[in-house]
């Protein structure tokens, strides 16, 4: 009742002030009308005068996904489709909503409603490129390097600079919405979508994934962090579970997006198909209500995944705004009107699902501007790529260059370049299909490992023949090998979307010209002339390489994206010095650290009266396979370190073509600003020297790691901040670096569980802090941080200060 009268006064006053509308009432609109139109109006005034406006099958009809024909010409579609999959059928008609976007099956659209002014709204699917979101027509669009090559580089500003990229491609193909960042931590190497996420340490992840999300949507574009939370595996996604402890669910795998949600304002976050902890992800109130949005502040939207929904009541009242499905199953209008009917959920249920999406459509203009044309002439597609290139340059990682056999000169006559077509032969983009022949971005071109090749051989002067063997023949790619100077032997993995890796070599793909073998060529190639041979890595990640001791030297380029030539070439010939650092452990086995037993990954069947098996809906006779989280915090770089155990290449490493020294490690106690200048301790200034001892220039990216009092229980340190510099032959700098006890990665915390046996309650607890002696790390890797100093910190902060960010303080101040 109260909430209707102040909507009619509300509504009244903006009657009264009808003389200030502005000229352009049509978009403005007007009192009588569309009061919800005036943009003189907060969104939130706005927003409760629409949903006061709105008819129950309306609001319905706002919480799913419509596909529908966007095209203004051509016939009518038809999807015809028999099984489990006849709600995907339909006839889909051209509406005219946006000229030229041809129909799209799996279409991300939710249908505005014209007579209240609501536009509708388009989603694209995120990654390192614009690609399958509303419409078909895929836009020409930058091919950027997979994720991990991205977190590579240890650069903030590359970051920003990726997002950028993408919400201005968003916004030029008339998408509202950018699925991305992805956001799960890399786990275990077998992921089939580690290429989509940045890497296995929190504070990594979450400072780029800042990055990435304010580049988005200082665009104007919406930015949804995905999969929240515990989709690190693609075996078994729909049906499968995990089992988290607490304090890694709070300190590990949740930290990445409570530090974008608090650092960066999301407009949305997409929760994911894993049960997690016993309740569906997009069902639950732990999840979507405690965590996320008591905890974290949290005020924008969650789309579900596709088909991640399980209960349509659990999920409206965990706070699950959109439904994203082909059409929607759960959020229909019959669901919806039973559960009405029989008092399970209110309207105003309803109406707390559309009011916060409605809030940030306004916010971002979305309800304002209409997004009714591509506008392609907004994008400069050679600068793009030109960024594209450094990106590629700056993450790619030198694992191995002895005796400088790199970088290469002009002394070399012939190089055979050897490797499947998409290692070796074409630019490879990160996956963007279910498919071992993978659908890629849309690029305005690409560059080809030759053509790189080709490309800085000539600009250097060099005489020097290029030969490429695409090893359908290993006998004859080895005879090459053993004729030619130099060896460039790329070789890859190709996981994707719906299944993980099978093994951490380098597998056998399935392509169009037929079955590609990788590793009986790499046999061959190490027979016939390994001491000249460079490998050039392009995996998702870790892998086994049991032929490493054979050869001189091993680049790891990830995916490239569509500079792939150019970037790989400039770094092997020096144009460029390589900077990029790992952002995860390359291990020595199939099988450690969080995933060294089959209970951790993929994970062992448990009778939990729910469906198991593969498939959107398991096949109806397994039991549901649940991933436990065993090593807890001991996961990436602090299993290595509290296991004592040497991996081939740590967390942070790599090599440059100079050398870097450091020193004069200064740790200054910072304090708030109190009355007579000696307020509380509120985080240090950790300052020290780098010097370039080399003969070339080169970037290093100095890392500041963290390690807590025995009384935190944690394994290890953890990396709390890092820096990249760029050093001429024999130049210094100092670097200073600060860590705030308020920031949003916790960095002098701890996560207390109210109730550490008990996984449904995993949100439940408190951020303490001790007293105690605290060491600061410095250097350039996880295992090489030869800067090391003892502090001992008494911080003295009650509940509310640090802008809830520390809930609580352990020992006495």
């Amino acid at each position: 009742m109260i909430k209707r009268i102040t909507l009619i006064f509300l509504t009244a006053m903006i009657y009264m002030s009808s003389l200030v509308i502005p000229a352009n009432a049509e978009n403005a609109g007007t009192e009588g009308t569309k009061p919800w139109m005036n943009t003189k109006l907060s969104a939130e005034e706005r927003t409760e005068l629409l949903l006061d406006a709105m008819t129950m099958e309306q609001k319905i009809q706002q919480i799913a996904i419509s596909r529908f024909n966007e095209n203004d010409k051509g016939d009518p579609v038809v999807i015809k489709r028999g099984g489990t999959s006849k709600y995907m059928n339909g006839e889909f008609a051209p509406q005219g909503t946006l000229p030229g976007c041809e129909f799209q099956d799996t279409g991300r659209q939710i249908k505005g409603i014209e007579e209240l002014g609501i536009p509708t709204v388009r989603m694209t699917n995120g990654g390192t490129g614009v690609k399958g979101g509303s419409c078909h027509n895929d836009p020409l669009a930058t091919g950027l390097p997979s994720t991990p090559g991205l977190a590579a580089t240890f650069d903030r500003e590359l970051n920003y600079e990726a997002g950028r990229i993408l919400g201005e491609e968003t916004r030029a193909f008339a998408h509202h919405v950018f699925l991305g960042p992805g956001m799960n931590l890399i786990r275990h190497p077998y992921g089939g979508r580690n290429y989509e996420y940045f890497s296995e340490d929190p504070y990594l992840t979450g400072t780029l994934a800042i990055e990435q999300t304010k580049g988005i949507q200082d665009q104007g574009v919406q930015v949804q962090l995905k999969h929240m939370a515990g989709n690190e595996q693609e075996t078994e996604r729909w049906t499968m579970g995990v089992q988290v402890p607490s304090q890694a669910m709070n300190e590990l795998y949740m930290l990445p997006f409570e530090m974008t949600v608090r650092d960066a304002d999301p407009a949305s976050v997409m929760c994911s198909f894993p049960d997690v902890n016993g309740t569906y992800a997009c069902d639950s109130s732990e999840l979507l209500q405690d965590a996320l949005r008591k905890n974290w502040g949290f005020n924008g939207y969650v789309m579900s995944d596709r088909r991640a929904i399980h209960d349509t009541v659990a999920a409206i009242k965990a706070g699950t705004n959109v439904e994203l499905d082909w059409a929607p199953q759960y959020y229909t209008q019959e669901k919806i009107q039973e559960a009405l009917d029989s008092g399970a959920v209110t309207e105003d249920d309803i109406d707390n699902l559309l009011r916060p999406r409605y809030i940030k459509m306004i916010e971002f203009g979305h309800m304002d501007e209409p997004f009714d044309k591509f506008m392609p002439e907004i994008v400069d597609p050679m600068a793009n790529g030109a960024t594209a290139r450094k990106m590629a340059e700056e993450g790619s990682v030198l694992l191995k260059n002895d005796n400088g056999f790199l970088p290469l000169d002009g002394e070399p006559k012939s190089i055979a370049l050897i490797g499947i077509e998409t290692f070796a032969g074409a630019a490879k983009m990160s996956p963007r299909s279910v498919r071992d022949d993978n659908d890629y971005v849309v690029t305005p071109y690409t560059v080809t490992p030759q053509e790189g090749l080709e490309n800085v051989i000539k600009e250097l002067g060099y005489n020097t023949k290029v030969t490429y063997n695409n090893g359908s023949d290993p006998k004859a790619a080895a005879k090459l090998a053993a004729e030619s100077d130099v060896v460039l032997l790329m070789v890859g993995d190709n996981p994707h979307e719906t299944v993980d890796r099978e093994t951490l070599g380098f597998p056998a793909l399935n392509l169009k010209s037929g079955v590609a073998e990788q590793e009986p060529l790499i046999d061959a190639v190490m027979e016939a002339n390994p001491e000249n041979t460079v490998v050039v890595l392009k995996t998702s990640g870790t892998s086994i390489m049991p032929w490493l001791d054979k050869v001189p030297a091993v680049l790891q380029a990830w995916y490239p994206g569509m500079e792939d030539g150019n970037a790989v070439a400039n770094l092997l010939y020096g144009k460029v010095n390589p900077s990029g650092k790992l952002p995860m452990t390359f291990g020595a086995t199939e099988r450690e650290a969080a995933f060294a037993t089959e209970k951790q990954y993929p994970g062992t069947r448990q009778d939990t009266g729910k469906v198991g098996g593969p498939g959107p809906y398991g096949d109806g006779k397994s039991d549901q396979l649940i991933a436990q989280y065993t090593e807890g915090l001991e996961m990436g770089y602090r299993w290595y370190e509290a296991n004592n155990v040497k991996p081939v290449f740590p967390f942070g490493y790599g090599l440059s073509y100079t050398t870097f020294e450091y020193g004069d490690l200064k740790v200054k106690k910072v304090r708030d600003t109190g009355k007579d200048g000696k307020g509380a301790l509120s985080g240090l200034d950790v300052s020290f020297t780098v010097t370039n001892t080399g003969d070339v220039a080169g970037k290093e990216a100095a890392q500041v790691y963290l390690t807590l009092p025995d009384e935190a229980g944690q394994p290890t340190k953890r990396l709390v901040n890092f820096e990249k510099v760029d050093l001429e032959p024999g130049e210094s700098q100092r670097v200073t670096v600060r860590i705030n006890h308020a920031d949003s990665n916790h960095p002098f915390s701890y996560f207390v569980p109210e109730e550490p046996d008990n996984l449904a309650n995993w949100a439940d607890g408190e951020w303490a802090t001790v007293d105690g002696k605290y060491r600061v790390h410095v250097g350039g890797s996880s295992a090489d941080t030869p800067l090391e100093k003892d502090i001992p910190l008494n911080f003295k902060i009650d509940k509310d200060n640090g802008k809830g960010n520390n809930k609580g303080n352990k020992g006495n101040n």
